[in-house]
Order: C-alpha cells, then sequence, then structure tokens
C-alpha cells in the first residue's frame, strides 16, 4: 500500500473518514461521559474512535495537551495507521505542532513487507491534511516523508531474502540509490579489494560463491562544509557462520546482518534533499559469511588493510573483520568523526533488549551528539565503556591481535568494541552503534512491525543534520 499525502485549508468532497484529534484533558463538549460510556475513548494517545456518518468521524486521542511531543505524536501516527486501514480517502485535522514526527509514525506503523506476497496487501491511501499551508508545515510534512521513506527503506532491505539481497545486488541497488538521491557512488570489485589489501573483506569472503563489494557513498552540501563525517556499515547479507556454523534456529534471521549497511544507506539517501551541512562518506563493506569452497579456517591469520594481522579464532565472529578494514579506509580520509552501525554482538542484545541500542565510543562529546540525536528521533542509545584492562583478552600468541576470546562469555559486546578501536586513530572521534538487539523486531505495536525496525537511520539523520554546528 502506498499513501499519498497532500496540505489542504478544507476538507476535500470526497473524504470517507475524517480523523479528528481530541485531547484527553480538553474533551469537546459534546464528546460527553454519557455519550462515551461504554466506548473505552478516554483520548489517550493512538487511541481511536469510530463513529459512523458520511463521511465517517474517527476521534484520535492525542493524550494530554501539555505532554504532546514527537514521541508521542510518533506513537500516536503509527496507531492510526492501523486504525484507518479501511478508508481509501482520509482527511486529517492535523495537531498544530509536531507535524514531521506524526506523518513518520504514519508510516512506520502502517509498514508491512510484502515484496514476495501474492496477495494484495490493501489499496492505496491519500491523506489530506487539513491544517494551513504554511512554509513550516509544507517543511515539516516534506522531512517526515523523506524520513520515513528512509526507514522503510532500510527496513525492505533488511527484510529481503539472502538469496536476493546478495552483496553484487546490494552494490547495484545501492548505486541506483545514489544517483536517485545526488550522492557519489564508488563499488570496488573482488579484484579491486584484493588490490586495496583488505584483508578482512576477503578474507570473510572465501566461503561463498558469490563476490563481495566495497560501497563508497558521499554528498557534499552546496555550500562549503566545515565538517566532515564518515559513516560505516556492517554489510553481511547472509550470515551462516562460515565454518563455525550457526544452529539452525538462528539462521532465519541472519538476512538481517547487513543492516548498519542499510542504515547508512538509507541515512544518505535523505542528505540533500534535507539540505544536511556537512559532507558525509559512507563506507559499506558487503559479503556473505558462509562455509563453502575456501572458508577462512580457525586459526588462520588475515592481514588487514591497517597491516594488521589478526588470528581467526571464530569464523562467526566476522563482522568485526570486514569493519576493521572499512574503518581504516573511512580514517585514511581524516574525516572530524567516524560512527559506525553493526549487527555485532548478542551480548548488547542481552544486556540492554530490543528497544535500546548500544553505544561505544572515544570521545564524549560525540556520545552526547549521538544520544541527544537518538532522543530527538525516537531511537534510546546507551553508552557502554571500553575498558583498557580487557584490551589483553584480545592478545594472540600467533598475531597482532585475535578476532574472539575463547572461552569468555562476559562483557563481549566490549571486547568487539575494543577490537574496532584498534583501526581507529586516537585522534578522531569515533563511535560504535551495537544494533543486534534492535535490529530486528517480532512486536506489532505502535511504531515497531514484525522484521527489519531500520533503527539507526532516523539518528543518523538527526546527527548529520546537527552536526555542522
Amino acid at each position: 500500500m502506498s499513501v499519498e499525502w497532500r496540505l489542504t485549508p478544507r476538507q476535500p468532497a470526497d473524504t470517507e473518514a475524517v480523523v479528528t484529534p481530541v485531547w484527553s484533558d480538553g474533551l469537546p463538549p459534546q464528546l460527553s461521559p454519557a455519550f462515551l460510556a461504554g466506548s473505552g475513548f478516554a483520548g489517550a494517545p493512538g487511541q481511536t474512535l469510530h463513529l459512523p456518518g458520511t463521511p465517517a468521524t474517527v476521534l484520535l486521542g492525542c493524550g494530554p495537551r501539555a505532554g504532546y511531543g514527537p514521541d508521542t505524536a510518533r506513537a500516536t501516527g503509527a496507531r492510526l495507521a492501523r486504525a484507518v486501514t479501511g478508508y481509501r480517502r482520509l482527511a486529517l485535522w492535523a495537531p498544530d505542532t509536531d507535524l514531521r514526527a506524526l506523518v513518520e509514525g504514519y508510516l512506520l506503523g502502517g509498514y508491512r513487507f510484502a515484496g514476495y506476497a501474492t496477495a494484495a496487501h490493501g489499496a492505496d491511501q491519500r491523506i489530506d491534511l487539513v491544517t494551513a499551508d504554511t512554509p513550516s508545515s509544507r517543511a515539516a510534512l516534506a522531512a517526515g516523508l523523506r524520513v520515513g521513506a528512509a526507514v522503510l527503506l532500510a527496513r525492505d532491505l533488511v527484510n529481503e531474502p539472502g538469496e536476493e539481497l546478495t552483496p553484487p545486488e546490494f552494490a547495484e541497488r545501492a548505486r541506483r540509490i545514489a544517483a536517485d538521491s545526488g550522492l557519489e557512488c564508488e563499488v570496488w570489485d573482488a579484484d579491486r579489494i584484493a588490490h586495496e589489501r583488505l584483508g578482512g573483506l576477503l578474507g570473510v569472503s572465501r566461503g561463498s560463491l558469490l563476490p563481495p563489494r566495497l560501497v563508497r557513498l558521499s554528498y557534499r552540501p552546496a555550500t562549503p562544509a566545515t565538517r566532515r563525517i564518515a559513516l560505516v556499515g556492517k554489510g553481511v547479507t547472509y550470515d551462516a557462520g562460515g565454518l563455525s556454523l550457526k544452529p539452525n534456529a538462528e539462521l532465519a534471521a541472519m538476512k538481517a546482518d547487513m543492516a548498519g549497511a542499510a542504515a547508512v544507506l538509507a541515512a544518505m539517501s535523505t542528505l540533500s534533499a534535507l539540505n544536511c551541512p556537512v559532507a558525509v562518506d559512507g563506507w559499506l563493506p558487503l559479503t556473505e559469511n558462509m562455509p563453502n569452497g575456501n572458508p577462512i579456517r580457525v586459526g588462520d591469520v588475515l592481514r588487514m588493510r591497517s597491516g594488521t594481522t589478526v588470528e581467526v579464532r571464530h569464523a562467526d565472529a566476522e563482522g568485526r573483520l570486514i569493519l576493521a578494514d572499512a574503518l581504516t579506509l573511512a580514517c585514511e580520509t581524516a574525516p572530524d568523526a567516524v560512527i559506525d552501525l553493526a549487527t555485532l554482538t548478542d551480548a548488547a542484545a542481552v544486556a540492554l533488549g530490543r528497544r535500546i541500542t548500544a553505544l561505544l565510543a572515544t570521545d564524549d562529546t560525540l556520545t552526547e551528539d549521538l544520544r541527544t540525536a537518538g532522543r530527538r528521533a525516537g531511537e534510546e542509545l546507551w553508552p557502554l565503556p571500553l575498558p583498557d584492562s580487557y584490551r589483553p583478552q584480545l592478545a594472540s600468541r600467533v598475531a597482532d591481535l585475535a578476532n574472539y576470546t575463547l572461552g569468555v562469555r562476559h562483557g563481549t559486546a566490549l571486547l568487539a568494541g575494543l577490537f574496532l578501536r584498534e583501526f581507529v586513530p586516537p585522534d578522531i572521534p569515533w563511535a560504535h552503534l551495537d544494533i543486534q538487539g534492535t535490529a530486528l523486531t517480532d512486536t506489532d505495536e505502535g511504531e515497531w512491525v514484525p522484521g527489519g525496525t531500520g533503527v539507526g537511520v532516523r539518528t543518523l539523520i538527526e546527527y548529520l543534520l546537527s552536526a555542522g554546528g
């Protein structure tokens, strides 16, 4: 189902239903206790009450007026989307604040991945926002649609079967999206990757019948940028675990191991339309992690682009190997900050659950800026430490570094962060978002629908839009 949005000063004649916002602390006189008796409607955020008529009326609860903000607006929009699927022509009398978040929420809550379903997933809708047609309302609507579409793009990519979204196919989609979004795009094939000495990416890809790719995306603002940010997204399009084969129960979700790359691509697709003031480069290392042919063996030693040698102690700790090369490439361009996103460790999910993303960083300002952006975007980040005292656990007898610490079950998210830190110079602020727990959900409530969440897209957009100050 697609949704067309229009701003209009009055209700169109072909409206099937009119959505009217109602504040819980200011119910209009006509909604008397006797009228509402038995309905359960009290104006709580996202609560709806359908009243028959031509057109029908849908009362939309927005909660107390004083508590209405972006989070409430987003959740309200998401719940509204579920409540009005039966209407094709809606007139929505929008609340006078947080229009962008309301639109975002509607798109997120109404999303369903239907790429391979034979049955239709609902007819198209038209929503007329009945509000003053002002520059601010137009900007809010445009931003809500653009950001919402970016999150849905990331969700679509994450939800694609691994057989379809292979490394070469991901790279081609990135090329097309870049062309449509005002981005420059460079794609490295396996020969170029070998020439550039990306030993981690080459090593992980050895077990796959499909070749790896490295995608570099570049955005430059219309006016000279005072800052340049590098983004890195883990892009394992299917992770069977290599020779450290995963159990069958875990394999169905492994098409989502490229959620970090999807988030970077989707966020960058908005930058030109939203007039982002900073220059941004995106690095997407793309591969499968499979046990075919000539996979890396436990005990093998890989030489990374940085020259660091890494002993492979676990073939399923592959994400950090491809990220290491991409981080090195990103840092060689001397950015003002580097941010990577990766579905990296189950430990992050165990620690923080399915709603909070782990944040490990070397710079306090970057940490706070990202957390602030996440709060504005409705995506909570929680900082975890990078303790130097844990660094000896990454020691190897045969190489500079080990990719995994055998026999250690505790603090593995921190160890993964420490491994990645080895490939970022100390003078470049760096942050790592471990989205293992937040990239997928089984929840079907509010803005969350089963499958890929598109986590990180909104946080990156918010951060980048404010990073030029």
